[in-house]
């Protein structure tokens, strides 16, 4: 898709939710790497709010998806355009519906720039 064709609305929100789904599926696994730390003493409320986190994020996904549903084909939006200056380059992509091409090689690891 070019940068400068308008995608379907419903497309992008679609998008956006699978970042969001994707972001509740991170915490979750956060939520599980840090669970035996809780035993040792790890800070209740800090974990309570990486769970209203996690369940938020679920929450705004399912609620996009369902925007999404309901949207005429024909309510188009610029994503690229609105994408363009995030600063994550995986999450820039997803929302704007471009393919990503790796920089680094799987299994390579690749520090904040």
């Amino acid at each position: 898709m070019s940068a400068m064709q308008p995608a379907a609305l419903s497309d992008v929100l679609t998008a956006a939710a699978g970042v969001l789904q994707d972001l509740e599926s991170r915490c979750a696994g956060l939520q599980d790497a840090l669970s035996p730390t809780v035993a040792c003493g790890l800070n209740g409320e800090a974990v309570q709010d990486l769970d209203h986190v996690t369940q938020s994020l679920a929450s705004l996904s399912y609620f996009l998806a369902a925007l999404a549903d309901g949207l005429p084909a024909e309510w188009r939006a610029d994503a690229a355009a609105a994408a363009r200056d995030l600063p994550l380059e995986g999450v820039a992509a997803a929302l704007s519906l471009a393919r990503l091409e790796p920089r680094a090689a799987a299994g390579d690891l690749e520090l904040f720039e």
